[in-house]
């Protein structure tokens, strides 16, 4: 059975991969793929917090915003800047 990607209200736009090279994270599957194959470091408690809770809302388990924030949160405890005054690239 396929599992939705769980859109968010309002995409993240992150510097990823260097600086001014920005990424746009659209939903939760987004974030899982990059949590799971792009972040610098696959430890500390927001970092764990986010994988843990895009499981659970790709499962139906809560809210799709709820993996949005989880996410932001990994970001600031890994030192990647999130921008939030610019609109979101395609």
């Amino acid at each position: 059975m396929a599992v939705s990607e769980k859109w968010w209200r309002q995409p993240v736009l992150l510097e990823l991969d260097g600086i001014g090279d920005y990424s746009v994270v659209r939903n939760t599957r987004e974030a899982a793929e990059v949590l799971l194959d792009r972040w610098p470091t696959h430890e500390g408690a927001a970092y764990k917090a986010a994988i843990r809770m895009c499981r659970y809302v790709l499962n139906g388990e809560q809210p799709a915003d709820y993996a949005r924030e989880d996410f932001i949160a990994a970001a600031v405890e890994a030192y990647i800047h999130v921008d939030e005054s610019r609109p979101p690239v395609s």
